[in-house]
């Protein structure tokens, strides 16, 4: 499932405007799983379970609407932290340092020498877009 996603800063810098597109998802509220107890419970708590009594595909268009807040908010969350410097420090924190990776494990990544900078860029950028400070060069 292919998306995309934008982030715009408007009214002058002080709002974000983010959206996402998923064009191709495909999703049901009636036949094939939803008859399964655990697939059914959450579609009848999300409100889209079954056919929609007037509008034939009303029910599964809501789903997929829900289906992409959510995967928006994900996105946001997901750039937020890259801004904030909490997922490098995270991953470090639950063991994922090169310090207990074993050498055979650690591929070398290709790409320009200037990969760091480029990131650090990109990390200024988002952060400007959801309006939080940027991560120092010491980490804090």
């Amino acid at each position: 499932m292919a998306h995309l996603s934008c982030l715009n800063r408007t009214n002058n810098g002080h709002d974000l405007l983010m959206s996402v597109s998923m064009p191709s998802i495909e999703v049901g509220t009636v036949g094939g799983g939803t008859i399964l107890a655990p697939q059914g419970s959450v579609l009848d708590m999300l409100g889209v379970k079954g056919p929609h009594p007037s509008n034939p595909g009303e029910n599964a268009q809501r789903l997929a609407r829900i289906i992409a807040a959510a995967v928006m908010a994900g996105e946001l969350s997901l750039m937020s932290a890259l801004a904030a410097g909490h997922l490098v420090r995270a991953h470090l924190a639950h063991n994922r340092s090169q310090v207990n990776t074993p050498v055979a494990s650690r591929p070398t990544t290709p790409g320009p020498r200037s990969a760091g900078t480029e990131l650090a860029s990109i990390q200024a950028q988002v952060a400007a877009a959801v309006g939080i400070t940027p991560p120092s060069d010491d980490g804090k």
